[in-house]
């Protein structure tokens, strides 16, 4: 809220980030009013009244208010809905198709669904799309409860919080149900800023809002519509089971009818981003953008206040540098965004009224939104900044074991996931503020974190008390997390020439294309795009190649000041290829049906949402059947990768 905003700006400044200021947007959010869920009709025996609340812990005193925010879905559609219920596991287009084929008839039902393998609204989605009225979403104790939970990598009990870190039966996961791997930002301003006199589309116009209602539940208020389904219809056979040795998961419906109510109040609003710029000494027109969302579903001490104040004390770090004299060579901007638990609202609303300046300016953005958790790290990027994560990770040290954290890193990583030669890092998918940077305006972004055993996000017990008890009790890795965000910052804003590898990207194009064409079983070979893609990694390699005789010259000198005006001039034009030449992976056209998306490699995935799709207008495209569109936005990602290629001749 506003004085969440007020008191960051505050800090921004007292550290020594004089030009900090606070931008206000207005878009559109919802709040709850009244909410219900019963059945309420057929046997006795199964009919009941949902809590919809979290029951108090005792030791934990910030959880003994239970409706300090209650439980409802951001951007879910007010009204209500009567019908029977459908179990449909994680609600999944597959898994709806499933009941659809074995002649479950979903028209007119309630779709309830577990938490887990595609982003919630996208089950909202599911279900609406395949004639359900309403929606329920559950937590299942397999799922992040205390069911399976033993041994390596997990480090604490498989209980449920408050005995262990895990999701409780009366926890609830809240969170935002707007469609968002078909937009983002404010619904009703799409593509550009909701500033407070701006032309806005209907609510029942927005291609990103629900268009049945929805609630969040606790797996102790599931368990009755579990029990009311329990051998009628249909069960799956891979990962149909959640952890309940209670009931069979069957899938109903129910015999009895049940009542949905969402009652929201939608407003416009205002919100707050706050901005502090440091002004670079000898590049100020390159930027640096480091970006945390500050808003939380309740207390939310791990998601997003760990990151939030991470960045506060790197900020108060600069301010203590700035004293020294120092100034970075481009500048680096500091951004606190609100409502990005509505869907990335405030960074997208910044981002689309600051495109012109951040197309032509921005070198790279760098995420940290749950910064802390535990004690394993985690990283997503562009493949360019891959080296720079393994060069920092290597420097600064893992508060558990001494050694460095990329070898904490990689030991992890080759024992959960196998054996690698380097710990991977994973492609940007969505879920957080890099979207609009870098699915919006192809700019290089990059997020990381410490993750652990974490059974509490968006849930009332997301608090002090649990992070400082499981997460990280003595704050260790939020220390640690601020070195590597800093040096990594650092790197980017003072290297003579960006750390940034055009033929590592290269590479992964080449990695992406062909686990595409077995992913389509022949459906596609893609000679086209493949062609292009090794044109780019022999451009980037050569490039790259010569870049290293270049730097060689440049050993001597720390900073870009120090370098002599003779070689100013090619070491400028260097890095303009650098961090420029993602832009050349934007399409204009967009991703067919979801046209804000304009990068050819990566969107968040159409139906999963978090996870990244890849080439995703081809793979959209023949999902859907059409070869002929597929083809056709093979030949547009070719030209992409071309140009790309092209900034580097």
């Amino acid at each position: 809220d506003k004085r969440t905003a007020e008191y960051t700006r505050d800090k921004f400044i007292e550290y020594g980030i004089t030009n900090t200021t606070t931008q206000t947007y207005y878009p559109l959010l919802n709040y709850p009013i009244r909410r219900r869920l019963a059945i309420v009709s057929g046997p006795k025996e199964f009919q009941y009244e949902a809590s919809l609340r979290e029951d108090p812990v005792e030791e934990d005193e910030t959880s003994k208010d239970p409706d300090v925010v209650p439980t409802f879905h951001g951007y879910s559609k007010n009204g209500t809905a009567r019908g029977k219920i459908v179990y449909a596991n994680y609600g999944r287009v597959e898994d709806f198709q499933f009941l659809k084929d074995q002649g479950i008839n979903l028209n007119g039902t309630i779709a309830l669904m577990r938490y887990g393998g595609a982003f919630r609204g996208l089950k909202v989605r599911a279900a609406e799309v395949f004639g359900c009225i309403g929606a329920l979403v559950y937590s299942d104790p397999i799922d992040d409860g205390p069911l399976n939970k033993e041994g390596y990598p997990f480090k604490h009990p498989a209980k449920a919080y408050p005995e262990g870190p895990w999701r409780s039966n009366s926890s609830v996961q809240r969170g935002s149900v707007q469609y968002l791997s078909l937009g983002a930002g404010d619904p009703l301003t799409p593509g550009y800023p909701a500033t407070k006199d701006a032309p806005r589309i209907r609510l029942e116009d927005s291609p990103t809002l629900a268009k049945i209602p929805s609630l969040p539940l606790s797996y102790q208020d599931a368990l009755p519509i579990l029990k009311a389904t329990q051998g009628l219809g249909v069960r799956g056979e891979k990962d149909w089971n959640g952890g309940s040795e209670e009931v069979d998961y069957y899938s109903g419906p129910t015999e009895g009818e049940a009542y949905l109510e969402n009652i929201v109040d939608n407003k416009i609003t205002p919100i707050w981003d706050v901005i502090g710029v440091i002004e670079g000494s000898e590049q100020p027109d390159r930027v640096i953008v480091m970006g945390n969302h500050r808003d939380a579903w309740v207390y939310g001490a791990v998601d997003p206040s760990s990151g939030s104040a991470t960045m506060l004390e790197l900020a108060r770090i600069f301010g203590e540098l700035l004293k020294t004299g120092w100034r970075p060579a481009r500048t680096i901007v500091f951004a606190s965004w609100d409502a990005e638990e509505y869907g990335l609202v405030g960074s997208t609303e910044w981002v689309e009224e600051h495109k012109h300046f951040l197309s032509e300016n921005c070198v790279v953005y760098i995420n940290v939104d749950t910064a802390v958790s535990g004690p394993n790290f985690q990283a997503g990027a562009t493949p360019s900044l891959n080296q720079l994560l393994y060069d920092v990770t290597s420097i600064v040290n893992d508060p558990q074991t001494n050694g460095s954290v990329y070898d904490s890193w990689s030991y992890t990583h080759n024992h959960t996931s196998g054996p690698a030669a380097r710990p991977a890092i994973s492609p940007l998918g969505s879920g957080s503020d890099f979207v609009p940077f870098l699915d919006h305006l192809g700019i290089a972004s990059l997020q990381i974190s410490f993750e652990g055993d974490y059974g509490t996000y968006h849930s009332n017990y997301d608090s002090f008390h649990w992070i400082s008890k499981f997460g990280d009790p003595e704050f260790h890795y939020h220390e640690t997390l601020c070195k590597i965000w800093g040096i990594v910052a650092l790197r980017l804003a003072d290297s003579p020439i960006l750390p940034i590898h055009p033929a590592d990207y290269a590479s992964a194009l080449g990695d992406y294309i062909r686990h595409m064409s077995v992913g389509y079983d022949g459906r596609g070979k893609f000679p086209v795009l493949s062609n292009a893609i090794n044109q780019f990694n022999t451009i980037a390699t050569n490039f790259e190649e010569k870049l290293r005789l270049f730097e060689a010259k440049l050993l001597r000198y720390n900073h870009l000041r120090e370098v002599p005006d003779g070689m100013l001039k090619d070491l400028i034009k260097v890095n303009d290829q650098l961090a420029f030449f993602e832009r050349a992976l934007l399409d204009p056209e967009g991703i067919q049906g979801r046209t804000w998306f304009k990068h050819v490699v990566y969107a968040p995935g159409l139906w999963t949402g978090y996870s990244s799709q890849v080439f995703p207008a081809i793979a959209d495209a023949l999902d859907t059947g059409n070869k002929k569109l597929a083809s056709y936005k093979e030949a547009r990602a070719a030209e992409s990768v071309q140009n790309a290629a092209n900034y580097f001749v």
